[in-house]
Formats: structure tokens, C-alpha cells, sequence
């Protein structure tokens, strides 16, 4: 493993922790302030995915204003925010020929996941969670991500998806899951005592695994449109999305899991 290669990795890891963690403890309106600061730009990297020296700032804003509505939306509304969300993107590549179906499906998907992650982190605040269990969750993933990229490094010999990730190997995935579920099981069991242990010790097992396939999805969409990463904000780790790539489906999960074990 070359050191050198990971401190800027690291460095900018431990000022993004330092960034989020004060929110995600205090919830409420700090929370709600995150999460703009994350749309806006996970929203221009969503819109400047065929030329980010060209962002397309009108849609950019489109999008954030979407995912905004998207994360507060009533239940009973939410499909049909989601009906007029996907009208127009295809309107917008009926009109516009450089919109090709592949952005609009891209735009479409990408846009929602972020949505469904954000009323994720949401109702965890609003239900029987709280900073506690936003924390547990974040644990599961970025210390499954963190394990499989210092274990990859070090004893990772056998490729896992090379269509999709090459770098990756099955050793550090192997070595990120074990680690994520034992990190959020011990951190799960002893700090969170408001939620059924029994959806503690379930999600300490999924959400890693959903870690990894979240970071395989977007490994792929970027495969796909033949890129590196999907920004340059955050050196080491590339753009916002590359950051919360795992975070967000596991997000997603954990609300599923939440709904399952009605809580």
C-alpha cells in the first residue's frame, strides 16, 4: 500500500467526518442544512455528467429544487412528484437533442436515489432514531468501505468485478464486510437503545453488504459513461457522489428495514 497515495485520501476523510458529524448528532435544522449543501452538489455533479468544464447550471437547479420536493413530499403525494419529475426529463429530451435517453434515465435515477436516501435520513430523525442511529448507519458503510480499500490494498489478489471495478477483490470485500458488521454490531448493541435489537443486529448484517453493491452501481454508471469520477471537489475520494455512493443505498435500506420492523 503506498502511503503517500493514501494521505490525501485519509486527510480529506477526516474533514469530511469533522463536517458531517456535528449534524448528523444534532439533527433537526442542521441535518436540513446538510442535506441542501449535499443536493446542490451532488445536483451539479448529476448535471454535469457529459462535460463538467460545462455544468449546466439551469438544470442543476431543476434537479436540487426535484430531490428537495422529492425529500419532503407526503406519502400519499410522493408517486405523483415522481410522475411529473420523469414527464418532464423526457420532455427535456424531446426538445433538447444534445438530451439524449440515456442522460434522462440517468438524470431520473441518480436524482431519486438521492431523494429516497434524504427522507431515509430524515425519518430516522423523525421516528424512534436520532443521531445515534444515523451514526450506526454511517458506521456500517464507511467502515466497510475504509476496511475493503486498506484490506484490498494490502492482501487483495483475486479481482472481483473487473467490468465493472478492477480494482477491486473479493479479499477486500470479504475484509470491509466483516469489519462494517462487526463495527456496527458492537456500536449498534451498546449506543442505540430506542430501536428493536433485533433490527440492530439485522441491519448490522445487510447494510455492509449494501455498502458494496452501492458502490458497485455507481462504479458502473461512471463505466459506463467512461469517466473516473463524477467530480474533482474532494481530493482522493473525486466528487460528492463518489463519497456517498454506499452511503445513500444504505440510507435507502435502512428506512426499508425501519418500514419492515415497523419503527
Amino acid at each position: 500500500m503506498n502511503i503517500k497515495k493514501a494521505m490525501p485520501r485519509v486527510i480529506t476523510a477526516l474533514i469530511l467526518i469533522a463536517a458531517v458529524l456535528p449534524p448528523f448528532i444534532i439533527g433537526g435544522a442542521a441535518i436540513e442544512v446538510l442535506a441542501v449543501v449535499f443536493t446542490l452538489l451532488a445536483s451539479y455533479e448529476i448535471a454535469s455528467i457529459k462535460n463538467e468544464s460545462k455544468p449546466e447550471w439551469l438544470l442543476a437547479a431543476f434537479i436540487a429544487a426535484v430531490i428537495e420536493v422529492l425529500m419532503h413530499l407526503p406519502l400519499n403525494l410522493f408517486a405523483a412528484g415522481i410522475s411529473i419529475f420523469l414527464t418532464a426529463l423526457f420532455l427535456l429530451h424531446i426538445v433538447r437533442e444534445d438530451f439524449t435517453a440515456n442522460q434522462t434515465v440517468y438524470t431520473f435515477v441518480i436524482a431519486l436515489i438521492v431523494a429516497l436516501a434524504w427522507r431515509g435520513a430524515l425519518r430516522i430523525y423523525d421516528g424512534r432514531g436520532g443521531g445515534l442511529t444515523m451514526i450506526f448507519v454511517a458506521v456500517c458503510c464507511y467502515v466497510c468501505d475504509t476496511g475493503a480499500w486498506f484490506v484490498g490494498s494490502m492482501l487483495g489478489k483475486h479481482k472481483m468485478i473487473p467490468r465493472i471495478s478492477p480494482n477491486k477483490t473479493w479479499e477486500g470485500s470479504a475484509g470491509g464486510y466483516l469489519l462494517g458488521a462487526a463495527a456496527g454490531l458492537i456500536f449498534g448493541l451498546l449506543m442505540i437503545k430506542d430501536l428493536p435489537s433485533s433490527l440492530i443486529i439485522a441491519a448490522s448484517f445487510v447494510l455492509p453488504a449494501v455498502a458494496q453493491i452501492g458502490d458497485l452501481a455507481f462504479s458502473s454508471i461512471k463505466r459506463a459513461w467512461e469517466m473516473k469520477d463524477f467530480g474533482s471537489l474532494l481530493p482522493g475520494h473525486g466528487g460528492v457522489l463518489d463519497r456517498i455512493d454506499s452511503l445513500v443505498f444504505c440510507l435507502m435500506i435502512f428506512n426499508a428495514l425501519m418500514l419492515i420492523w415497523g419503527v
